[in-house]
């Protein structure tokens, strides 16, 4: 990865990278079949996850009943479409057919189909099925298989990093489910060269390094031209004293090369290394130039660019990417406004940004980009599971393998000492090699579940790390990432589960909520957690509780800001006001719908005093939007039914409605001579009179009178 030459370059980015370069790959004799992997293996039926059978357990009594039992599998069976009927436009298809073929542990029922049935149409047969009150669960009969485990001739020898060790990865127990396949992954670097373990997955990319002009200097193209559609390394070699005073000649890095290769060599080919998602397509962005030293503001765009997003000149990206590894880093305690830009742009369009933690042995917190907001910060591992020694630490995601100058990480790379050569393969370390790893991972699980957006992709990498097994000096965050366990969190074909306060909620509401869609997600404010369900989401805090929020008073509530905003979390479920209407409480407030006005938070002093009036069956009836502050003299109102509440610091809340409050607002309202209101009407036999502060207002026979002070 990448430190920073004291030098007074504050925009240039340097990588310091080590590395050595291997014996070329065996290649595969002519003639030689190359095995499919388990991952890819044909199951019969073309699609992942396919079985025939579920098991069905009864709850006591109702298993000794076989009547029950047919009924309970044929009402089931009749919600199932197959899949094929329904593409075909056919309307009159036949469920699939169940019988009983066996039991298995604690007298549960094996239940086979008369044909395959894929991952929806499962998820669809077991949710019927526990639909019935005779079932305590349904779920699918896998089929399970040995461990994927690539052909290529260095993954057994050399890539420790990748394998099933304490330290390593186990990529095979994922490789079982996803390989990277459909997902795209950047490669924002020095660009990419031709390799016998890349070209097959290298998707046409671009160069944005715009400095050409004038002589070798940090960041030059070498290209002879600017922002350009070549992505190709022209090599960051320097000669003496080229990159600053005093420094070294260098021999090119190939570091684009060497990262992609990390990130998606090709797997399974009989060829040098399998890379972490090996079916991942390859997006190679060039914005790092001569000296490995690239300018931010290249760097930002290069980013946005890559994730899909309009750049002025350039021709729209045809294959935007699903994540962006960004395996470079320079001193600075706040991300720049422009590189926060270009990766909020990325995130935006669904991509995860990964950043490497760097490579100084200092808090995270002091380089970019991994201080920026949204991205992924991966920290570096050894082959002995502790924290590398050059390793940033602290403000980091998470860990993976970079390895340190005992053990490093093998990867493709190039014969050319300046200028690229050939094909071929060497050892470096560092969080750059870290970064991609992690990268390689986001592919799997977007593969798995490519609805996931950025934050939640996060989220699974968080929820599933696991300890590192050796120790790590200033924090790894959550620790070292589990690419079996993350893949297996997203897999839509096991279903989402509720646990917890959450579950306890759902299994009594869940004829409201509907199934959950996705799995309970934490570290919300107030450290709590939500799970997302068909109809809703229910949220939890150990000060409110488990709560169910859905429609439009969700929809007002997110307006508000949802657990990060005034209101806080809900403290009830939606209750019926008697008057057509519901609300629901929350920790600062309440949230009022009715068809008629839709949905609005009303808290505070206005919520008071709207309160005391009577709320929606009262005084002002429902609220016609939120509140509004900024009004003269740091005021704030809120709009009703029937009137309007407004409060300042010197009047409190107070309420104009009617003649009163026609008149008051034909006057300037609070801006006008009148002010804001002191009190509420008064009313005396046939007479109404309301305070404010510059006098008051009577109604008396139809007729208004003003007086003022």
């Amino acid at each position: 990865m990448t430190s920073f030459h004291a030098r007074g370059l504050a925009a240039a980015l340097v990588l310091t990278l080590i590395g050595a370069t291997a014996p070329a790959a065996a290649q595969p004799a002519a003639g030689t079949t190359v095995p499919v992997p388990a991952a890819h293996a044909s199951d019969g039926s073309g699609r992942a996850g396919a079985t025939d059978r579920v098991v069905v357990k009864f709850r006591d009594g109702a298993e000794s009943a076989p009547r029950t039992r047919e009924r309970v599998y044929a009402e089931a069976a009749e919600q199932v479409v197959p899949r094929g009927a329904a593409a075909a436009g056919e309307h009159e298809v036949a469920a699939p057919r169940l019988d009983e073929i066996s039991e298995t542990v604690d007298s549960a029922k094996v239940v086979a189909a008369d044909g395959l049935l894929d991952a929806e149409e499962l998820e669809t047969l077991t949710a019927a099925l526990e639909e019935d009150p005779a079932v305590e669960y349904a779920e699918p009969d896998h089929l399970a298989s040995i461990a994927a485990t690539p052909d290529d001739p260095y993954y057994a020898t050399s890539q420790w990093n990748l394998q099933p060790t304490a330290a390593g990865l186990d990529l095979p127990s994922a490789w079982d489910r996803a390989t990277g396949a459909g997902q795209t992954i950047a490669v924002v670097d020095t660009g990419i060269t031709s390799h016998p373990d890349l070209d097959a997955n290298v998707l046409p990319g671009h160069d944005f390094v715009s400095l050409h002009a004038g002589g070798v200097q940090p960041g030059h193209s070498r290209d002879g031209d600017g922002w350009d559609p070549d992505p190709w390394d022209e090599g960051d070699y320097a000669g003496l004293d080229e990159c600053w005073s005093g420094s070294a000649a260098r021999n090119s890095s190939w570091h684009g090369t060497h990262t992609a290769g990390t990130a998606a060599a090709r797997g399974d080919n009989g060829t040098g290394v399998a890379g972490v998602a090996y079916d991942a397509k390859i997006l190679p962005v060039r914005a790092l130039g001569a000296c490995g030293d690239g300018y931010v503001s290249d760097i930002a765009v290069a980013i946005a660019w890559a994730a899909g997003d309009d750049v002025e000149g350039v021709p729209a990206n045809p294959h935007p990417a699903t994540v962006v590894n960004l395996s470079l880093g320079f001193l600075s305690s706040t991300c720049p406004a422009v590189l926060q830009d270009g990766i909020d742009r990325a995130l935006s369009r669904g991509a995860s940004v990964v950043v490497a933690a760097g490579n100084n042995d200092r808090d995270a917190r002091m380089e970019s980009p991994a201080n920026c907001r949204g991205v992924i910060t991966v920290a570096s591992t050894t082959a002995y599971g502790t924290r590398a020694g050059y390793s940033n630490w602290g403000r980091v995601t998470l860990a993976a393998p970079g390895g340190d100058p005992a053990r490093q990480i093998l990867s493709t790379a190039n014969t050319g000492s300046a200028r690229p050569g050939s094909g071929s393969y060497s050892y470096k370390y560092g969080t750059s090699m870290a970064s991609p790893t992690v990268a390689g991972v986001v592919a799997l699980v977007r593969e798995t579940d490519p609805s996931l957006s950025p934050a939640q992709v996060k989220d699974v990498l968080v929820a599933t790390a696991r300890p590192l097994p050796g120790h790590c000096s200033g924090g790894c965050g959550a620790g070292l990432v589990h690419p079996r366990a993350a893949v297996a969190r997203a897999t839509l074909q096991e279903g989402y589960t509720a646990q917890g306060a959450i579950g306890w909620l759902h299994a009594r509401i869940g004829s409201s909520t509907g199934g959950p869609r996705s799995h309970e997600r934490c570290g919300l404010a107030q450290d709590g957690c939500y799970q997302e369900f068909e109809r809703g989401a229910i949220y939890w805090s150990a000060d409110s509780g488990a709560r169910w929020v859905h429609g439009g008073v969700r929809s007002a509530w997110n307006r508000a800001g949802g657990v990060n905003g005034f209101l806080g979390y809900p403290r009830s479920g939606e209750r019926s006001n008697g008057a057509g209407g519901v609300h629901q409480l929350f920790q600062r407030g309440t949230v009022v719908w009715s068809a008629g006005t839709g949905a609005a938070a009303v808290r505070g002093a206005i919520g008071g005093r709207w309160a005391a009036l009577g709320g929606e069956t009262g005084l002002l009836g429902y609220p016609l939007g939120g509140e509004r502050g900024g009004l003269t003299g740091g005021g704030a109102d809120q709009d009703f039914e029937r009137g309007r509440i407004l409060w300042s610091p010197a009047t409190g809340a107070q309420p104009v409605h009617g003649a009163i409050g026609r008149a008051y607002a034909d006057l300037g309202g609070e801006q006008g001579r009148l002010g804001y209101p002191v009190s509420p009407e008064h009313r005396s036999g046939d007479t109404t009179v309301q305070r404010f502060q510059g006098g008051s207002i009577v109604y008396r026979h139809g007729g208004i009178t003003i007086s003022h002070r």
